[in-house]
């Protein structure tokens, strides 16, 4: 919650707020600067595959991006973070 707030209409932190992620294009979100890297992502769209992915180890996933955070090693919360997020609509 340091990096991103979760609340619809809810302001960009350090990363831009996950409302409505899940089935979101990549870099999408208005108002918030991301990297190189993510912002060529744009086509692709956060699925549970991609997140699950990303969230595993986000500096291997998509090197060069901004996200400072080292990832999460079980997939089971991984796959609660996931169905969390999936309920932001």
């Amino acid at each position: 919650t340091s990096c991103h707030t979760f609340d619809k209409g809810g302001k960009n932190g350090v990363g831009p707020n996950q409302w409505a992620l899940v089935g979101r294009h990549f870099g999408s979100v208005a108002g918030y600067s991301y990297s190189e890297a993510l912002a060529a992502k744009k086509d692709m769209v956060w699925n549970a595959q991609e997140l699950s992915e990303f969230l595993a180890a986000p500096k291997k996933y998509l090197p060069g991006n901004k996200m400072s955070f080292a990832g999460i090693s079980k997939p089971e919360d991984r796959a609660n973070l996931i169905a969390y997020l999936a309920t932001l609509k």
